[in-house]
Protein backbone atom coordinates (compact mmCIF):
# COMPACT_ATOMS: atom_id res chain seq x y z
CA UNK A 1 0.00 0.00 0.00
CA UNK A 2 1.81 3.18 -1.10
CA UNK A 3 1.65 6.17 1.22
CA UNK A 4 1.08 4.14 4.39
CA UNK A 5 3.76 3.97 7.10
CA UNK A 6 3.44 1.96 10.32
CA UNK A 7 5.37 2.78 13.49
CA UNK A 8 5.49 0.17 16.25
CA UNK A 9 6.85 1.23 19.64
CA UNK A 10 7.03 -0.30 23.11
CA UNK A 11 6.08 2.84 25.08
CA UNK A 12 6.49 3.27 28.85
CA UNK A 13 3.62 1.76 30.84
CA UNK A 14 3.58 4.82 33.12
CA UNK A 15 5.56 7.94 33.96
CA UNK A 16 7.84 6.00 36.33
CA UNK A 17 9.04 3.64 33.58
CA UNK A 18 9.77 6.41 31.05
CA UNK A 19 13.45 6.48 29.99
CA UNK A 20 13.97 10.03 31.29
CA UNK A 21 12.14 9.52 34.63
CA UNK A 22 14.01 10.98 37.58
CA UNK A 23 12.53 10.56 41.06
CA UNK A 24 14.63 13.42 42.40
CA UNK A 25 17.67 13.59 44.69
CA UNK A 26 18.81 10.23 46.04
CA UNK A 27 20.18 9.71 49.53
CA UNK A 28 23.90 8.95 49.64
CA UNK A 29 23.23 5.35 50.74
CA UNK A 30 20.92 4.62 47.79
CA UNK A 31 22.53 5.84 44.57
CA UNK A 32 22.28 2.67 42.48
CA UNK A 33 20.05 2.97 39.37
CA UNK A 34 16.61 1.44 39.87
CA UNK A 35 17.06 1.26 43.63
CA UNK A 36 15.39 4.54 44.52
CA UNK A 37 11.65 4.47 45.28
CA UNK A 38 9.11 5.34 44.05
CA UNK A 39 9.56 3.12 41.01
CA UNK A 40 7.17 1.43 38.63
CA UNK A 41 5.67 -1.76 40.08
CA UNK A 42 4.10 -3.05 36.84
CA UNK A 43 5.18 -6.51 35.64
CA UNK A 44 5.39 -5.32 32.02
CA UNK A 45 7.28 -2.02 31.81
CA UNK A 46 6.31 -1.35 28.20
CA UNK A 47 3.00 -1.11 26.30
CA UNK A 48 2.65 -1.87 22.60
CA UNK A 49 1.62 1.09 20.43
CA UNK A 50 0.95 0.69 16.69
CA UNK A 51 0.29 3.89 14.71
CA UNK A 52 -0.39 4.34 11.00
CA UNK A 53 0.71 7.51 9.16
CA UNK A 54 -0.01 8.87 5.68
CA UNK A 55 3.32 10.69 5.26
CA UNK A 56 6.92 9.74 5.97
CA UNK A 57 7.45 12.97 7.93
CA UNK A 58 4.66 12.14 10.40
CA UNK A 59 5.99 8.58 10.78
CA UNK A 60 9.54 9.84 11.35
CA UNK A 61 8.31 12.16 14.10
CA UNK A 62 6.67 9.23 15.93
CA UNK A 63 9.65 6.93 15.28
CA UNK A 64 12.02 9.52 16.80
CA UNK A 65 10.91 8.25 20.25
CA UNK A 66 13.02 5.13 19.62
CA UNK A 67 16.25 7.07 19.03
CA UNK A 68 18.82 8.36 21.49
CA UNK A 69 19.96 7.45 24.99
CA UNK A 70 17.79 4.92 26.86
CA UNK A 71 15.72 4.47 23.74
CA UNK A 72 12.46 2.57 23.43
CA UNK A 73 12.20 -0.60 21.35
CA UNK A 74 10.43 -0.18 18.03
CA UNK A 75 10.65 0.19 14.29
CA UNK A 76 9.16 1.95 11.26
CA UNK A 77 8.01 -0.01 8.22
CA UNK A 78 6.45 0.94 4.92
CA UNK A 79 2.95 -0.51 4.58
CA UNK A 80 0.07 -1.35 6.89
CA UNK A 81 0.28 -3.69 9.88
CA UNK A 82 -1.81 -6.84 9.41
CA UNK A 83 -4.72 -7.40 11.83
CA UNK A 84 -4.24 -9.25 15.13
CA UNK A 85 -3.84 -12.95 14.52
CA UNK A 86 -1.79 -12.36 11.34
CA UNK A 87 1.20 -10.76 13.09
CA UNK A 88 4.43 -12.30 14.41
CA UNK A 89 6.55 -12.07 17.57
CA UNK A 90 10.10 -13.04 18.53
CA UNK A 91 10.56 -15.81 21.10
CA UNK A 92 14.22 -15.57 22.16
CA UNK A 93 16.26 -18.43 23.54
CA UNK A 94 17.63 -17.49 26.96
CA UNK A 95 20.27 -18.94 29.27
CA UNK A 96 23.70 -20.39 28.54
CA UNK A 97 25.64 -23.61 28.84
CA UNK A 98 27.41 -22.23 31.92
CA UNK A 99 24.19 -22.22 33.97
CA UNK A 100 22.70 -25.31 35.59
CA UNK A 101 19.51 -24.88 33.56
CA UNK A 102 21.23 -24.45 30.19
CA UNK A 103 19.26 -22.91 27.31
CA UNK A 104 15.47 -22.47 27.44
CA UNK A 105 12.74 -20.67 25.51
CA UNK A 106 12.10 -17.17 26.79
CA UNK A 107 8.60 -15.75 26.74
CA UNK A 108 7.53 -14.16 23.43
CA UNK A 109 8.21 -10.46 23.02
CA UNK A 110 5.26 -8.07 23.12
CA UNK A 111 6.62 -6.33 20.00
CA UNK A 112 4.67 -7.44 16.89
CA UNK A 113 5.87 -7.60 13.27
CA UNK A 114 4.05 -7.63 9.91
CA UNK A 115 5.98 -10.64 8.52
CA UNK A 116 8.08 -13.45 9.98
CA UNK A 117 11.02 -12.40 7.78
CA UNK A 118 10.84 -8.80 9.06
CA UNK A 119 10.87 -10.13 12.65
CA UNK A 120 13.94 -12.26 11.84
CA UNK A 121 15.77 -9.25 10.36
CA UNK A 122 14.96 -7.16 13.46
CA UNK A 123 16.12 -9.97 15.79
CA UNK A 124 19.45 -10.34 13.98
CA UNK A 125 20.00 -6.58 13.91
CA UNK A 126 19.35 -6.48 17.68
CA UNK A 127 21.78 -9.35 18.32
CA UNK A 128 19.39 -12.16 19.18
CA UNK A 129 21.54 -15.16 18.28
CA UNK A 130 19.05 -17.96 18.89
CA UNK A 131 15.36 -17.23 18.47
CA UNK A 132 12.07 -18.51 17.12
CA UNK A 133 9.45 -16.48 15.28
CA UNK A 134 5.96 -17.32 16.53
CA UNK A 135 2.45 -15.95 15.94
CA UNK A 136 1.05 -13.03 17.92
CA UNK A 137 -1.73 -15.22 19.36
CA UNK A 138 0.19 -18.48 19.84
CA UNK A 139 3.68 -19.92 20.27
CA UNK A 140 3.70 -22.04 17.11
CA UNK A 141 7.04 -21.75 15.27
CA UNK A 142 7.04 -19.95 11.89
CA UNK A 143 10.85 -19.55 11.59
CA UNK A 144 13.67 -20.87 13.77
CA UNK A 145 17.42 -20.25 13.92
CA UNK A 146 18.17 -23.66 15.40
CA UNK A 147 16.14 -26.16 13.37
CA UNK A 148 12.92 -26.32 15.38
CA UNK A 149 10.35 -27.66 12.88
CA UNK A 150 7.83 -25.13 11.51
CA UNK A 151 4.48 -25.65 13.24
CA UNK A 152 6.00 -26.94 16.51
CA UNK A 153 4.25 -25.52 19.59
CA UNK A 154 6.76 -24.11 22.11
CA UNK A 155 6.28 -23.48 25.82
CA UNK A 156 8.13 -20.61 27.53
CA UNK A 157 10.69 -22.05 29.92
CA UNK A 158 11.09 -25.46 28.21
Amino acid sequence: MPGIFTVVIMEPCCEKSAPDYDPGPRPVWNRIPGGWPPRCMHAEKRVLTVTVHQTREAADKEYAKTLGWERLMGYLCEGAMPPEGARFRIMPVAGSLSTSRGYFNGKPSLLVFPTAEFAAEWAEKNRHILYNIVGDQDTRVRLSTYRVPVGWELEPGE
